[in-house]
Order: structure tokens, then sequence, then C-alpha cells
């Protein structure tokens, strides 16, 4: 969940129900307004990493990186700088999955997650440094994997610290 501007936005995963492994999962990306005391979608991204689930969501003022995961790491940038029509800018494909993004700037994020064979098997803590200058094409520009091993950081976003004045 994210508000800007008065814009309240949701990422959520739409997961098939047990009894019916016929449907695969996937994942949107919502806007939605207060009209007359009533939430209200406004806009909407649908279909966002088929038969797989979010992972990590980062909002940075009219942009969202979003990260699904079943056996790669598709990392999404989104505009939503029109509330109304939410675009995918672009889509960069990586094994494993960061489960936290923390932005270094307006054009870095650090992810952090679990490496992964090509099959999805996770394999330990990895951390990569993505550049999002290009919003269509976001590239990894640097990555930093320790085999066998997890960060807090996965599931506690406080055990993250990034110190801007000294770059650490």
């Amino acid at each position: 969940l994210s508000e800007f501007e008065g814009v309240l936005r949701i990422a959520t995963t739409h997961e098939t129900q047990w009894w019916d492994e016929r449907q695969e999962s996937s994942s949107s990306l919502y806007t939605l307004e207060p009209r007359d005391g009533v939430l209200e979608i406004i806009g909407e991204v649908n279909d966002l990493g088929r038969g797989e689930r979010i992972f990590a969501v980062r909002y940075l003022g009219d942009l969202a990186t979003v990260v699904t995961f079943r056996q790669t790491d598709p990392l999404y940038t989104i505009d939503l700088a029109d509330p109304t029509n939410p675009t995918v800018l672009g889509e960069l494909k990586i094994n494993g999955y960061s489960a936290y993004l923390h932005p270094i700037g307006d054009d870095l994020v650090i992810g952090v997650g679990q490496d992964a064979t090509d099959q999805g098997q996770t394999t330990g803590t990895q951390v990569s440094l993505f550049d999002i200058s290009d919003r269509a094409n976001p590239v990894r520009v640097d990555q930093w994997s320790l085999p066998g091993s997890y960060s807090d950081t996965e599931w506690d976003a406080r055990a993250f610290l990034w110190w801007g004045p000294a770059e650490l």
C-alpha cells in the first residue's frame, strides 16, 4: 500500500484456490481514490507475473517497482504519473528474487532476497543493484551472493540500513 497525492496504490497477488489448480496466480496494481466516502478503483495493471506471486514492491513517487517470483525474478517498472492509466514500462528477468527494495537516489535500487537456480530453487542470499534510469529497460549493474544463507531483511525491513550521507 502507498498513498501519493491523494491516490491509494495497492499491489496484490491473486492466488488460485486449492481446489482449482487450473487457474494460474497473477498480480495486479490498482490505483484508488475516495469518492463519496468510498474508495473506487480509477486505474489498474493486471497479469503481472502470471503463475508467480509478488515478493516486493517499492513506490517511488510516480513510479512503482514490483518483483514477482516463481523461477525467475521479473522486476517491473510501472509508470503511475497518470493514476487512471498505470502502465508497465519495463521488465527485467533474473534468477532469484528481491524480497526488499530500497532506493539509492533517483536511478538506483538495491534488492535483497535470494539467488536461485534456473529451476527456481533458492541457493542463498542475493543483493542486487538495479539501474532504473531508463524506466523501459531496468538493468542489474551489480550483484553479491552468499550461498546457503538468508538475510533478515527478507521479512523485516528494519534489518536494512542505508546511510545516505556516507553512501553506506
